[in-house]
């Protein structure tokens, strides 16, 4: 069967060398590279129609025969294909690599697999149409840009210019990182030239310029127009195109439609299903309309397509559909392309059967934006099983809790709530208030998570059997401990974690087991069990490959108890393996606390700009509302220390921590609102609610919290009874309420926690630590706190009082903070930003940050230029 003619062919190596002289090149060497180990991805971009795809044919057809080329095609489905150019390409993989795509439970196992068979021999792999990708296809690619630099693989990708315009579309996402990174390029194809044009014209006798000014030196639509048989040029492409089937039979039509009815190409076993006429096939060929792939028969261009849909006779759309599924039902489809001929015939009960199965296999491919879509479809379409609608519900609730879409899942929760309730189903009234407890803490309604855990527990009194409410109910006692642990109560917590590992010895459950033993470990954690940190430690040590819900929280739990009880080397050392953990596996919302404590300990440590890089990160990811509580006081707190900003973002977090209730949260806060009344000389109407606070709470673990409360509120000379509290204080705060001041700088420097060591320096009364800490408040750039203790000691009779010291003479020779000399020095060794991140584990965002603030400090333009006037500075070897 010939569907294209030399002709065509022709054309396609015309158009690719066209004006695409300078991005061929760009290719070759790009894969030059590759082959000797510096691989690399490419963005291709371009209008619909300026030659992507034949730029990309030209460049396959010169590479040697030993590489080899793996092309995928995103589909125009209204909703995407999970992972489908990876499933385009099967065929061609490894067989480890193909069993993997259909059984691994995991996406993270999946893109492993793709890598190591990509890592296997020089491969060059093509995602055409990404402007259509789902979110597991995006998330591969991602994954793929972290590790190509160190392979022999080059990806391709081609995208069309504006059809990725909202800053949260994956594909724009995908396009920052590449930016970012330097094993990555992005190539924009212009429109042709007059001259271009004239190259097609040829020695037709056609205006050129006339032709340009028409077509917008689009070359598809240069050549639909040239394709024109008649004297005078259509007066569209559209016209061009439909021109084409003028004189088709019957047949040709029928291949038409049902090409324009079907999202991509239709394999050539749909088509003998089908039982197209090769005739019909053989006269379209003629046409130039349609052409023959390895996916099988479609479209020569998507513009083809749509010129044809707008003349598909009213009414007939849903029949077309109707003998798609056929075919399909007797050749097997993915359900996603089910979905997609369900919904154009109108057929409901097979859109939710197909829809669901679709959203099953999104979620297992880490498409999860794909994979609450096709629920909420299923859903949609209607029927009346209250079982299966309950299950929907809960899956798309669950998917929605991880694309931070928390409304929606309390939403869909409650609903399968009622429906279980309504049905008496014990277990899952218990599941659903379990995770339903799960959403609104995350979504700062602590009230209602409260609400929740009692609701399950109670729904599975006196299930003492093995099943599914047995275990709810453990997990039911499992969240209730988590939940009294985050607001101190530690006795309460064990309680519950009794009767929660009772459980899961005697149902024999090892995820019951493994998330009883991280809450007890981190309850020994707050309440100073010297063991308890080394047996969450051992537990994580044991976490599966997948690093589940209950190991991640784990991880982001310990880290920040870490940064809260200031062990400040535990804590570096824990975030950069659990952050690390989160980018590997996909893991967002745990990410983005973790990245926000890692904030909170920069603020700690004195390398502001890393914090305040770290928390713009994740505050301008739109977030749980659980992450953003230490990015707003770190972000305000910064800005108020520096310039007298930073209301609106302390306001914020108190706010978001009132909703919370737990003092875990609520000290930190209120410490803030304290210190920006001392700075500012203006007192806070909820100051005894902060004297209660620190009097009144009893809960274990927050010693340092509470003693920056009780040296605030003292430095506001406010009263409260010291001797009360004094006893349940980290040491240095103890030091300070006792008078000893100087003791206090020592300890809280020996520790590393610079602000608060400089502010006891300069309170000290000792000249040269008030020079000391007024040196290292300028240092950290707290210029409105520095400037107010100088009026300070002025006022209290001070003779001489240190002025500003100019960047020159501070400690380090170029005023870099101790990241920033870490980051500068890695950069003289030549690492570029995306080898900075995995070296330090940070994202590209912050290293991008640290490297703008080298250079600024160091007053040079790039970083070849950094280098060489730190080592002209001695800073570096």
């Amino acid at each position: 069967m010939v569907l294209s003619s030399p002709d065509d062919r022709a054309y396609c190596l015309c158009v690719g060398l066209i004006e695409r002289d300078g991005e061929l090149a760009a290719l070759t060497a790009l894969a030059t590279r590759a082959h000797g180990g510096e691989g690399n991805l490419v963005m291709i971009t371009g209008e619909a129609g300026a030659g992507k795809t034949a730029l990309i044919e030209e460049f396959t057809r010169q590479r040697p025969d030993n590489d080899r080329v793996l092309w995928g095609v995103c589909d125009p489905l209204a909703t995407p294909r999970p992972l489908g150019p990876l499933h385009d390409v099967a065929r061609d993989l490894l067989p480890r690599t193909r069993e993997a795509l259909t059984k691994a439970e995991h996406a993270y196992q999946m893109f492993d697999a793709v890598w190591d068979d990509f890592s296997s021999q020089p491969t060059i792999f093509v995602i055409d149409d990404a402007h259509w990708s789902d979110q597991g296809t995006i998330d591969l690619l991602r994954h793929l840009l972290r590790r190509v630099g160190r392979s022999t693989t080059m990806v391709i990708i081609t995208a069309r210019e504006g059809e990725f315009v909202v800053d949260a579309d994956p594909v724009r996402l995908l396009l920052g990182d590449i930016a970012r990174t330097e094993n990555a390029r992005s190539i924009a194809l212009s429109p042709l030239s007059v001259d271009g044009v004239a190259s097609m014209i040829g020695d037709r006798a056609l205006d050129a310029q006339q032709l340009h000014r028409r077509t917008g030196g689009n070359p598809f639509f240069v050549d639909q127009m040239l394709a024109h048989r008649g004297v005078d040029l259509p007066a569209s492409v559209r016209d061009a195109v439909l021109a084409r089937t003028v004189g088709l039979d019957s047949s040709g039509w029928e291949v038409l439609n049902l090409l324009a009815c079907a999202p991509g190409a239709i394999s050539e076993t749909v088509i003998a299903e089908l039982a197209i006429p090769s005739s019909g096939l053989q006269r379209l060929g003629e046409t130039r309309l349609i052409q023959r792939t390895p996916r099988g028969v479609s479209f020569r261009h998507d513009l083809c397509r749509n010129a044809v849909q707008t003349v598909i006779p009213p009414g007939a759309e849903p029949a077309l559909h109707q003998r798609m599924i056929a075919a399909y039902d007797a050749v097997g489809a993915d359900p996603a392309v089910i979905v997609h001929h369900a919904r154009g015939a109108g057929d409901n009960t097979r859109l939710r059967a197909a829809a669901a199965e679709a959203g099953r296999v999104a979620a297992r491919s880490g498409a999860h934006q794909q994979s609450a879509e096709f629920f909420r479809m299923a859903l949609s379409a209607g029927g009346s099983d209250d079982s299966a609608d309950a299950e929907l519900l809960e899956l798309l609730a669950w998917e929605c809790y991880l694309i931070d879409r928390l409304d929606e899942a309390v939403a869909a929760g409650t609903r399968a709530l009622a429906l279980r309730t309504a049905s008496h189903d014990a277990a899952g009234v218990s599941a659903d208030h379990h995770a339903l407890a799960v959403y609104e803490w995350y979504n700062a309604n602590r009230a209602a998570a409260d609400h929740h855990v009692a609701q399950s527990i109670a729904a599975t009194v006196g299930s003492t059997q093995a099943g599914p409410a047995a275990v709810a109910s453990g997990h039911g006692h499992a969240m209730s401990a988590f939940l009294a642990m985050q607001a101190g109560r530690v006795d309460d917590a064990r309680r519950d974690l009794a009767r929660a590992r009772e459980l899961a010895t005697r149902l024999d459950s090892p995820e019951l087991a493994a998330r009883v033993d991280i809450i007890a470990g981190c309850c020994d954690v707050m309440d100073g069990t010297p063991a308890g940190r080394q047996a969450v430690l051992e537990r994580l040590a044991h976490a599966p490959a997948h690093l589940d819900e209950i190991y991640s929280s784990g991880y982001s739990n310990l880290t920040y108890l870490d940064v809260e009880q200031r062990r400040i080397v535990e804590a570096t050392d824990l975030l950069a393996t659990g952050i690390g953990m989160t980018v590997e596996r996909d893991l967002p919302v745990c990410r983005a606390w973790q990245v926000g404590s890692r904030g909170r300990l920069g603020l700690i440590r004195g390398d502001w700009v890393g914090a305040k890089a770290d928390c713009a990160e994740v505050l301008d990811s739109g977030s749980a509302p659980l992450t953003k509580i230490w990015p707003l006081l770190v972000s305000g707190l910064v800005a108020l220390r520096s310039t007298g900003g930073g209301a609106d973002d302390l306001e914020r977090a108190w706010d978001l921590v009132e909703r919370y209730g737990e003092p875990l949260r609520l000290m930190p806060a209120a410490s803030a609102l304290v210190e920006r009344s001392w700075l500012t000389g203006v007192a806070d109407p909820r100051t005894d609610t902060f004297v209660r606070l620190l009097v009144d709470t009893d809960a274990a673990g927050l010693e340092w919290s509470r003693g920056d409360l009780a040296v605030w509120l003292r430095r506001t000379a406010v009263g409260f009874p010291a001797d009360a509290v004094a006893e349940r204080l980290a040491e240095p705060y103890r030091q300070q309420l006792a008078g000893d001041i100087a003791g206090a700088a020592e300890s809280f420097d020996g520790l590393g926690i610079t602000y608060e060591g400089a502010l006891a320096s300069v309170e000290s009364g000792n000249p040269d630590r008030i020079a000391r800490g007024l040196a290292a408040l300028d240092r950290l750039g707290a210029h409105l706190v520095a400037d107010k203790l100088r009026r300070d000691l002025r006022a209290t009779g001070v003779a001489a009082v240190p002025s500003r010291r100019r960047r020159a003479s501070m400690a380090h020779p170029a005023g870099l903070t101790p990241r920033q000399a870490e980051v500068l020095a890695l950069m003289c060794d030549g690492l570029t930003n995306a080898e900075l991140a995995q070296r330090l584990f940070l994202s590209e965002k912050t290293v991008d940050h640290h490297v703008s603030a080298i250079l600024s400090r160091l007053e040079v333009a790039g970083r070849r230029e950094a280098v060489r006037r730190a080592r002209a500075l001695g800073v570096v070897d």
